[in-house]
């Protein structure tokens, strides 16, 4: 019998006793370096506008500016991006650690920097190209729409389009959301075969990883309805819980592989 979500949420909260400060420490710790990269840019916006606006007052081109500033820009979004993707695997490890029983601290928030920073780095752009491909059907509907002016069956296949891609996401979200704990236990795998292995794990487990996920939506809304600061608190819940799905269906696939197909496993290995 599957673990049901009350049970995982039950763990989590068990496992979080005491815990919250360096919880909610580590928290903050990534909300603050993301707040400085975003502030930034924010500074150099305005720097930028105001530059603008003198130059075109002066009757100087600034296109070489405006150009300047659309590079920036899409270096600021690879960074930024660079940046988070390196810095959860390292929130996500120390919920692990938490859950296993391990030694577990802020500096856990350096894992992904320490090992193989790349192999993190794949994961993340090859989830966003997948996610860039699935949005190319409902992207060339939306241009002929505009081209059409919108016509009714234009409309009609735009929401529909619409409604494809907001499934393909949470599929795509759905069958690759262990990947990060796989390459984080074993950093020594490929990123390929972390998808892979991320596909196998959720055979059979989707519906509850989904649901889950919805179970989660009141606590959001409400952490959202208290300019954020409940997410403090919520968002270890959160995560911890995750990390204690990963954990349940790690062990029940574990489990159901024959003990031949184990042995033959390990002497290939041995013989390797």
């Amino acid at each position: 019998m599957k673990t049901t979500s009350a049970e995982l949420k039950l763990r989590a909260r068990r496992k979080l006793k005491g815990k919250y400060p360096i919880s909610i420490g580590a928290g903050l710790i990534i909300g603050a370096i993301l707040s400085v990269l975003f502030t930034v840019f924010i500074i150099f916006s305005v720097i930028f506008g105001a530059t603008s606006e003198r130059l075109f007052y002066d009757g100087l081109d600034s296109g070489i500016g405006f150009a300047l500033f659309q590079i920036f820009t899409i270096l600021f979004g690879i960074i930024y991006t660079a940046v988070m993707a390196l810095l959860m695997p390292g929130y996500i490890k120390m919920f692990l650690n938490i859950t296993t029983d391990q030694k577990y601290g802020i500096s856990d928030l350096a894992f992904a920097l320490k090992n193989k920073p790349l192999k993190f780095l794949g994961i993340h752009l090859l989830l966003f190209l997948i996610g860039i491909i699935l949005g190319i059907p409902f992207m060339v509907v939306f241009v002929v729409s505009m081209i059409t002016d919108f016509i009714p069956i234009m409309i009609v296949l735009l929401f529909l389009m619409y409604i494809a891609l907001l499934v393909g996401c949470i599929m795509t979200t759905i069958y690759f959301s262990q990947c990060l704990f796989i390459l984080i236990e074993s950093t020594d795998k490929g990123v390929l075969q972390c998808l892979r292995e991320s596909v196998e794990l959720m055979k059979g487990n989707k519906g509850r990883f989904f649901y889950i996920m919805l179970s989660f939506t009141g606590m959001m809304l409400l952490g959202y309805a208290s300019m954020g600061i409940g997410l403090l608190w919520i968002m270890p819940y959160i995560q911890c819980t995750f990390t204690e799905f990963y954990l349940d269906i790690k062990a029940d696939k574990t489990e159901s592989v024959p003990v031949s197909q184990v042995d033959h496993s390990y002497e290939s290995m041995q013989n390797y």
